[in-house]
């Protein structure tokens, strides 16, 4: 049974920086536990706060987590596995620190052992020997919206005979919360290039961005391993919820100071990116724009000129949306019995401008009483508190005459104006279109020009290879006409349609249509047309589902793309198989059910290009800005329409499983309402087995071998972006390589983007990329004055 501790207040009172009437915070002080034993101390207190809505069915507050692990205090960093410590009551108790059996420390087996190597080893194999050991250190968690997951990123650590080793590998090391087993999954090893100079890489104690989509900025410092001076830049990353995988790399800042620079901790603030960075003699910053490329490094300074006094530690940013601070230690405080002066704790506004720190602003966030403080960490624990967390570092041996005794204090910074950037989302506000969807038209670094196993749609049937964009014209010819007669013939397509109005409401910035028209050649459909207040001609979307209330706000949650899109400015046909879902039927028949002569995926591609035709002849729509979205079976629907009709000027797929898979229960092309359409009795629901195989067309393209990469190809040079959950993962690229293959050959890049998140049900997040996408492809660019 799990003991739980009562915080100790240490200051009753309340106090704040006082600035005119007017206080902007107030410091609320705690120990989450203490207590020495003189032999080790509980070091590197950092926490991950996950939000209450995804914490748990009956929780009312977020879920901190809170690592630590024991130190060793006869040698210098001396670590042992991460310990996790919990709250679920805004840290009024705390669970006991609990080992997590995943860190434990790997030894590396003696030679004639056949054993694997510790994780990380492969990274400088040869600078290892048998029996030295590796873990896991200055380990920092993180909510990451995209995936909903807490994602906790370090390093890795070495050890000879009981010391750190002095030429060791180094990699950048991470790891996964599991919320139902209340423990972090097995760690792993970020795979960086192989290059001599990231031997030694690591991201301890620094503060990430995690950038709406997926991708993680993650500050790392480096060096080859015989050397003593590091340099810092910023890895992108994209993190699936599971992997976390090196994309690309910015530009690179050191000194010739010692140890270079290192413990970089990066944060954006009102469309800036912010680096601050440890040195041996002092702390250093820089901006950037991108979150990549950054201004040459300068010292902080206060705001007078003078030296800020911070040196050989850490600093930490924490960032309110209408204020930036800095969390710091210094010289200069009456704290020469401090090692390297790493405490008190401060605080204090930066001028954002100047990049230096306002001096009468600074505040004292966490006393000093003997041990050192310079190893913490800060969480936005909700928009109406940040954590500063630190546990006393009992080292050297004897500061505890000065009162310390290893507590872990939490230092509550509280808001008196929620802190906009902790909604829930991790996009801010505002941004320019494209902003968003910028970085997902890039794999990840081992996916690029990876092809799989997928015959390239550029090949002819007599073995050429497409090399002009004349040439494609006619193989797209092929590709159309193989796929139609695959799939059956279309019928003639509705292109006068008839649409009654059957009721009008006004809804926020938009109005509400509910209209009839004839969809097929024999039926008619209710759907909703949302019209964007303002002059016309408007962009654009068709979104397709079970049914059209949900796209409209009216069903599950993060299904609404109809209603989202219609509030940034974009009209929206929102369209639904109602009737045939409720029967159990989900697509369209024709001419009926029983004697279909088109494939029921494609009947709803041709549904949905007559809904083309309905926006297309209104007056308010942009024929030649109209676009289609959907999700899962809706994903599937916006495929096959988008790819089997060349007006839709663009489409974004979420997660309808883009290529055939045989083992995913969800990606059921085989299933009669979709690809493997035959008389009844229909086979039975679910996975092909021996004795409940495919029937229909889908056996025919598995014999054939056949995939849906040959119908992407129709896309180019159409812009797709495929919002990819569980069933379509990052691996999902080696189909997509083949359309920007194409795309290439017509002489277009950035037209086939991919997000990653590990569950299938969208979320605010993937679908504010979704609406970007069509934001930057749909609503054109403002032309400057020629002035």
């Amino acid at each position: 049974m799990k003991r739980f501790f009562t915080i100790s207040v240490l200051f009753l009172s309340m106090f704040s920086i006082a600035r005119g009437e007017e206080d902007f915070y107030q410091i609320e002080r705690s120990t989450a536990i203490s207590g020495f034993d003189g032999k080790t101390c509980w070091v590197h207190a950092r926490a991950g706060a996950i939000p209450a809505e995804v914490a748990g069915e009956n929780s009312s507050e977020p879920l901190v987590v809170m690592t630590l692990q024991k130190l060793l205090l006869s040698g210098s960093d001396l670590f042992y596995e991460l310990h996790e410590m919990r709250t679920d009551d805004l840290g009024a108790t705390w669970t006991d620190p609990d080992p997590q059996s995943a860190f434990k420390r790997q030894t590396v087996a003696a030679s004639d052992e056949n054993q694997s190597l510790p994780k990380g080893a492969e990274i400088a194999p040869q600078l290892l020997q048998p029996g030295d050991q590796t873990t896991v250190c200055d380990f920092t968690p993180m909510w990451n919206v995209a995936t909903q997951r807490l994602l906790g990123i370090g390093h890795t650590v070495w050890y000879r005979n009981g010391r750190v080793m002095h030429t060791r590998p180094r990699g950048i090391a991470y790891a996964v919360y599991d919320q139902q087993s209340k423990g972090w999954n097995p760690w792993k090893v970020i795979s960086l290039p192989d290059e001599k100079k990231f031997q030694s890489a690591g991201s301890g104690s620094t503060q990430r961005v995690d950038l709406p989509g997926g991708d993680v900025l993650v500050p790392c410092y480096f060096k080859e391993p015989e050397q003593t001076q590091y340099s810092v830049a910023i890895i992108r990353c994209r993190f699936d919820g599971e992997k976390l995988e090196y994309v690309e790399h910015g530009n690179e800042l050191t000194i010739p100071v010692k140890r270079g620079l290192y413990e970089p901790s990066l944060t954006k603030f009102q469309n800036r990116y912010f680096l601050t960075m440890r040195n041996d003699e002092a702390g250093y910053v820089s901006t950037s724009t991108d979150g990549l490329h950054f201004e040459p490094e300068r010292k902080w300074t206060f705001d007078d000129g003078s030296d800020l006094g911070n040196y050989n530690t850490q600093q930490h940013w924490v960032t309110h949306h209408e204020k930036l601070f800095l969390v710091y230690t210094r010289r200069g405080a009456e704290n020469d019995h401090v090692f390297r002066h790493r405490a008190p704790l401060f605080i204090a506004e930066v001028d954002p401008e100047k990049l230096q720190v306002i001096r009468a602003t600074e505040q004292i966030l966490v006393p000093e009483r003997g041990a050192r403080l310079g190893n913490f960490g800060v969480v936005d624990v909700s928009p109406g508190e940040t954590w500063v967390t630190v546990t006393e570092w009992m080292q050297p041996i004897g500061i505890e005459k000065y009162g310390s005794d290893n507590s872990l204090f939490v230092a509550k910074v509280k808001w008196k104006e929620p802190n906009q950037l902790v909604a829930g989302t991790s996009q801010e506000s505002e941004h320019a279109p494209g902003e968003l969807i910028k970085p997902y038209f890039q794999p990840p670094a081992r996916l690029q020009s990876q092809l799989g196993e997928y015959q390239s749609p550029l090949i002819r049937s007599d073995s050429s290879r497409v090399k002009t964009p004349e040439q494609w014209q006619q193989r797209r010819s092929e590709i159309k006409s193989e796929w139609e007669q695959m799939l059956g013939k279309w019928p003639p397509l509705i292109t006068e349609p008839e649409v009654e109005y059957l009721s009008s409401t006004t809804r926020e910035n938009f109005i509400e249509h509910q209209i009839r028209f004839l969809w097929t050649p024999n039926e008619k459909t209710i759907g909703y047309l949302l019209i964007p207040e303002g002059p016309g001609p408007h962009p654009a979307v068709i979104s397709v589902f079970y049914e059209p209330e949900t796209a409209i706000g009216k069903g599950k949650p993060n299904r609404d793309f109809s209603l989202q899109l219609a509030r940034r400015g974009i009209a929206s046909l929102s369209i639904g198989t109602t009737e045939a879902s409720q029967a159990g039927t989900y697509s369209l028949y024709y001419p009926d059910l029983e004697h279909a002569t088109v494939q029921p995926l494609s009947m709803l591609g041709y549904a949905a290009a007559n809904a083309w035709y309905v926006l297309a002849d209104h007056e308010g729509i942009d024929s030649k800005r109209i676009g289609i979205v959907g999700h899962s079976f809706g994903g599937k629907w916006a495929m096959f329409a988008a790819c089997l009709f060349d007006k839709f000027a663009c489409a974004a797929w979420s997660d309808p499983g883009i290529v055939f898979d045989n083992t995913r229960p969800s990606i059921n092309y085989w299933e009669p309402w979709y690809l493997g359409y035959h008389p009844k009795p229909w086979r039975k629901r679910g996975l092909i087995t021996k004795d409940n195989p495919a029937q229909g067309l889908y056996s025919e393209l598995m014999k054939s071998g056949h995939d849906l990469h040959e119908l992407h190809a129709l896309m180019a040079p159409r812009p797709v972006l495929v919002s990819g959950g569980a069933e379509d993962p990052v691996e999902r690229w080696t189909a997509l390589n083949h359309l920007i293959e194409v795309n290439r050959v017509l002489g277009y890049e950035n037209r086939v983007a991919m997000t990653n998140r590990p569950d299938h049900s969208p979320n605010a997040d993937s679908n504010e990329i979704i609406y970007d996408f069509f934001q930057l492809f749909l609503k054109p660019t403002p032309k400057k004055n020629s002035e």
